[in-house]
């Protein structure tokens, strides 16, 4: 019989609030230890307290805001000393199906368990719909990093999360990556996880996520980064990107609110891509 792998999860908190200790009780009891990265900054809160009592949880409070990879990289690191198997990925905004982990588990039965790289849940969202029938388990190309499995195996032969993205695009960039390097990057259909992405309205072809002005200035920084070192290896993902990074500035024109500094954000993005500025954005 094979031994079952062991499983640590690492979540990032970035000021939460009450309704998160819920979110991390959903999947708390699927994993064996919780690494718990505080990007908050400042005195620790009282919610951030009520998370570190949680059963198996190892609290990391970082001085300031080191970003989401940093954060991953973190958990990975530690999971990886404690000798873990694989990585459960979660944001502090989503919530998992009380079988979510054991119907991705199941996605290992079907391919090759030591090329896959990340298993993906299905992200419930607000633009998502319901997931496919009759396929359990299928290859996706870039997931959202909330929900995911990732093998540390695959983690210690491509290297980590790449810290000078800070935060979007850096699941895109580590999806890429992995299938650059032969891992499969799988979706468990049946896996259910329900994620909040920015306040998300949908008008027709259009999706507006009303994410803030700075956010818009790392996702168009990245993106581009992101699309210079994969556009030869998988150039039909690059263009769709390209697509959808026209659709965003339609929605943002046509739907959303801070239009002026959202596209002059977005501008600076494109402009500190093209210098090489990378990290944290500062003024």
């Amino acid at each position: 019989m094979l031994t079952p792998p062991r499983i640590a999860a690492v979540t990032v908190l970035y000021h939460p609030t009450p309704e998160v200790v819920a979110n991390i009780r959903s999947w708390a009891g699927q994993v064996d230890a919780i690494f718990v990265v505080d990007n908050s900054g400042g005195d620790i809160p009282a919610v951030v307290s009520a998370i570190a009592a949680l059963g198996k949880v190892v609290l990391t409070r970082n001085r300031e805001n080191e970003g989401i990879a940093r954060a991953l990289n973190i958990g990975a690191e530690k999971a990886g000393e404690e000798g873990y198997d694989i990585l459960l990925t979660m944001d502090q905004d989503s919530s998992a199906a009380p079988d979510m982990v054991e119907k991705m588990l199941t996605c290992l039965g079907e391919r090759d368990s030591a090329r896959v790289g990340i298993i993906s849940p299905f992200h419930m969202t607000k633009s998502s719909g319901n997931p496919p029938s009759g396929v359990a388990c299928q290859d996706v190309m870039t997931p959202m990093t909330s929900g995911c499995l990732l093998s540390l195996d695959a983690y210690r032969e491509v290297g980590p999360f790449r810290d000078d993205l800070f935060i979007d695009f850096v699941d895109n960039e580590y999806c890429l990556r992995l299938r650059k390097q032969r891992f499969l990057v799988l979706r468990a259909n049946d896996a259910l996880l329900q994620h909040s992405v920015g306040d998300t309205h949908k008008y027709g072809p259009f999706i507006a996520t009303n994410h803030s002005p700075l956010r818009r200035y790392y996702k168009t920084r990245n993106r581009f980064l992101v699309n210079r070192l994969y556009r030869r290896d998988f150039p039909g993902h690059c263009l769709f990107d390209r697509v959808r990074l026209a659709k965003e500035i339609a929605s943002i024109i046509l739907f959303e609110g801070e239009k002026l500094a959202k596209l002059r954000m977005m501008w600076r993005g494109y402009r500190d891509y093209r210098r090489g500025k990378f990290g944290k954005y500062e003024e």
